[in-house]
C-alpha cells in the first residue's frame, strides 16, 4: 500500500502535468496540439486510421474527424497502402510536412522558454524521465 507521502506526491505531479499541458498546449502555426500530434506521427511514412487511433490512444471515429478536416486543408492525403490498395493509409501532403516543421519549431521554441531556468544537467535528467515515463505508456 502507497503511503501518504508518495499518494500525495502522485497527486501533485499530476496536477504538474496538467499545468505543463496548459503551458504546452494552443496553436502551433496552422496546427492545434491535437492535429500536431497526429501529424507527428505521419512523417515516416502513411499509417492506417486504426493504427493512428491505437497510437494517439483516442477512437477511430475522432481520428477520421480530424484527417477529414486535415485533408481539406490539403496537409494530409488518404492512400493504398503497399500491393493491397484496399487497405487506406493516410500520409502528409508536401504542405503538411512544411506545416509540421513549423509547428514543431514553435513547439521547441514554447519547451525552449520553460526551459530557461534548468541547467544542462536538469534538461538531462528530464529527458530522461520523460523517456521512461513515454515507454510505458
Amino acid at each position: 500500500m502507497e503511503n501518504h507521502t508518495g499518494a500525495q506526491r502522485n497527486h501533485d505531479l499530476a496536477l504538474s502535468l496538467i499545468d505543463l499541458q496548459d503551458a504546452l498546449g494552443g496553436q502551433y502555426g496552422l496546427l492545434s496540439r491535437p492535429k500536431l500530434r497526429l501529424m507527428v506521427k505521419l512523417t515516416h511514412g502513411p499509417i492506417k486510421v486504426s493504427e493512428l487511433a491505437l497510437r494517439l490512444n483516442i477512437s477511430s471515429p475522432a481520428v477520421s474527424q480530424m484527417i477529414d478536416k486535415l485533408a481539406s486543408d490539403g496537409l494530409v492525403i488518404r492512400s493504398g497502402m503497399g500491393s493491397d490498395q484496399r487497405l487506406v493509409g493516410v500520409g502528409l501532403t508536401e504542405a503538411g510536412r512544411t506545416a509540421v516543421n513549423e509547428a514543431l519549431n514553435a513547439f521547441e521554441s514554447r519547451v525552449s522558454t520553460l526551459l530557461r531556468g534548468f541547467s544542462e544537467q536538469e534538461k538531462q535528467e528530464l529527458l530522461h524521465l520523460l523517456k521512461k515515463m513515454a515507454e510505458v505508456t
